[in-house]
């Protein structure tokens, strides 16, 4: 199977952000992957860049964030950088009582859970997804 790839490179803004998403929706059905794994990938894509443009780059639209997706015979690797001042990633259970209505705290949560390999480095602002697949065409 040939490497497939999508990189993209965006301003911090929502009219970026939703194209960015749309490209997103648009590749994902091109890697021939069941529905279930398509859809973590599109939601934990969506979500990392969404975290990174509102907490790493603060709407700055002067900034830019990064997602690069690549897929390979058994796995695929989803990357996203911003130029904020680092990750602060949180063990926090958005499941407790005193968090459940929160308004945010659920995507990394969503990410450890959803994603078979998460990689954080907090002082170059980047976050590694990795999810295990076997194509649906094999």
């Amino acid at each position: 199977m040939d490497q497939k790839r999508l990189e993209l490179n965006i301003a911090s803004t929502f009219d970026e952000l939703d194209l960015a998403v749309e490209q997103l929706q648009d590749f994902i059905p091109t890697l021939d992957l069941d529905d279930d794994l398509s859809y973590r990938v599109i939601l934990l894509a969506s979500e990392a860049l969404t975290n990174a443009i509102e907490h790493g780059n603060k709407w700055d639209e002067n900034k830019h964030a990064t997602l690069r997706l690549v897929m390979q015979e058994d796995r695929i690797e989803l990357t996203v950088t911003d130029q904020g001042e680092g990750i602060h990633w949180t063990q926090e259970d958005p499941l407790e009582e005193k968090k459940r209505l929160a308004d945010h705290g659920r995507g990394q949560f969503f990410m450890r859970k959803m994603a078979d390999e998460v990689y954080i480095d907090e002082e170059n602002c980047r976050l590694d997804l990795v999810f295990h697949c076997i194509p649906q065409n094999l």
